[in-house]
């Protein structure tokens, strides 16, 4: 019989199969903590961009908090100086920007409707590529748009 103790030490002792990689990996990507996009945006990233490794943001909204919405949304002061660590000591070259059809940032906190969410999404990615130029003018800044389709996600380029 497993007594208590011993199941919460197998929890604390796992071990990951991942292999761990020592290097730094020169590209980010910033999107919405939303955890039912987690795993469709990892797999986008790893299979649809053929990124072995990224750093990341993940951020109620994602790129939205660096689309101008300071005054409503303090998290840019800090999202900024992130990325700033971020880009100089991984010396980032490529960022990537993920917005996601609904999003509670959106519904919520901004108090967009459906009918304009996704002209709103594709405007804000533009907005928060134009403020992270201006923080860190050398990444190579690329946005991508998450829309569901039954149980299917689907990431459609945008142009910022």
């Amino acid at each position: 019989m497993i007594s208590i103790a011993s199941a919460q030490a197998d929890k604390a002792a796992f071990c990951s199969s991942a292999p761990f990689e020592r290097g730094a990996f020169p590209q980010a990507a910033i999107y919405c903590s939303d955890g039912r996009f987690v795993d469709q945006i990892n797999q986008f990233l790893h299979h649809g961009l053929g990124l072995d490794g990224y750093d990341q943001m993940a951020i109620a909204g994602g790129p939205a908090c660096f689309a101008g919405y300071f005054e409503a949304y303090r998290e840019e002061e800090g999202a900024v100086s992130h990325l700033r660590f971020l880009s100089r000591l991984h010396k980032l070259d490529r960022l990537i920007l993920i917005s996601h059809e609904g999003c509670g940032f959106y519904s919520d906190f901004l108090r967009v409707s459906e009918l304009g969410l996704h002209d709103r999404l594709r405007s804000d990615l533009s907005r928060a590529a134009r403020r992270i130029r201006e923080v860190e003018a050398r990444l190579r800044i690329e946005g991508y748009l998450a829309r569901v389709s039954g149980t299917s996600v689907w990431f459609e380029s945008v142009v910022v």
